[in-house]
């Protein structure tokens, strides 16, 4: 498949167009070589990706782009420098991004609950706007009930670690279609309908609660990566939701990444 795609790629662009090959979850397809991972299937599809992105660099008009938000999980061979040659990092999204992920999923065409209409004499904008605000400082707050994990360093420090940390598009988008169910369970159950604001702080209470025991590792430090740090290594993970009992150490375990 990688010989076809850039053979479909040279082609279109022998005749003038501009082509974009990109690759979604390259740690997926391309992990380092002879980690054990799978099926170590990725000691010959590299070195295919590695001879085809050479044979690129002598085209014009073709543009090959790759996606990961594993970038310690990809061979080295392929981000060396003048194959990859611009690399992009795509932090976490801040209050300000986050709101503007939720505006893509909270939209005014939903239905809201009557006393979110009756607030604001059933202009709907206005409605998402008050939504809007009070979800993401929900998720944002640095408060008890955000308290995600506490991770302990080799060093001995402890840090704690709160919902905002683990923010992403993916999550945000899972708390609006968590906080739907939820409206419409209570709606099945008791006849209230609409969506309402206790429907989303629910919501993300529970969407994090979900992935309390997430992720599972091949290095303790993957808990730092996926929080967007690094430093000293991890030791030792607690996690903090209400309710939980999870103190654990971790151990090195089969590969995956999650958030």
């Amino acid at each position: 498949y990688i010989r076809e795609v850039f053979a479909k790629a040279r082609d279109k662009a022998a005749t003038g167009n501009p082509v974009v090959v990109f690759f979604d979850e390259m740690d997926a397809l391309f992990r380092t070589r002879g980690s054990g991972i799978s099926s170590d299937i990725e000691s010959t599809i590299v070195p295919q990706f590695l001879a085809e992105i050479d044979g690129v660099e002598k085209l014009k008009n073709v543009i090959v782009i790759g996606a990961s938000n594993r970038q310690d999980l990809i061979d080295p061979a392929v981000l060396r420098t003048g194959r990859l040659d611009v690399k992009v990092k795509i932090p976490r999204p801040n209050k300000q991004g986050a709101r503007d992920i939720f505006a893509k999923y909270l939209t005014d065409d939903l239905p809201f609950a009557k006393e979110e209409l009756d607030r604001h004499a059933r202009a709907r904008q206005a409605v998402v706007a008050r939504l809007l605000d009070l979800t993401v400082e929900a998720m944002y707050a640095t408060t008890e009930d955000n308290k995600f994990l506490e991770v302990t360093y080799a060093n001995g420090e402890k840090e704690l670690l709160y919902f905002k940390d683990f923010s992403s598009g993916a999550l945000i988008e899972g708390v609006v279609s968590r906080a739907k169910k939820i409206a419409v369970k209570r709606a099945i159950g008791t006849g209230e309908k609409g969506l309402k604001e206790e429907d989303l702080v629910c919501a993300i209470r529970e969407e994090f609660k979900a992935h309390e025991d997430l992720p599972n590792t091949t290095n303790p430090d993957d808990w730092a990566r996926i929080a967007g740090k690094k430093g000293e290594k991890i030791v030792h993970v607690r996690t903090l939701t209400p309710g939980s009992e999870g103190t654990r150490e971790i151990e090195t375990v089969s590969a995956g990444h999650y958030f």
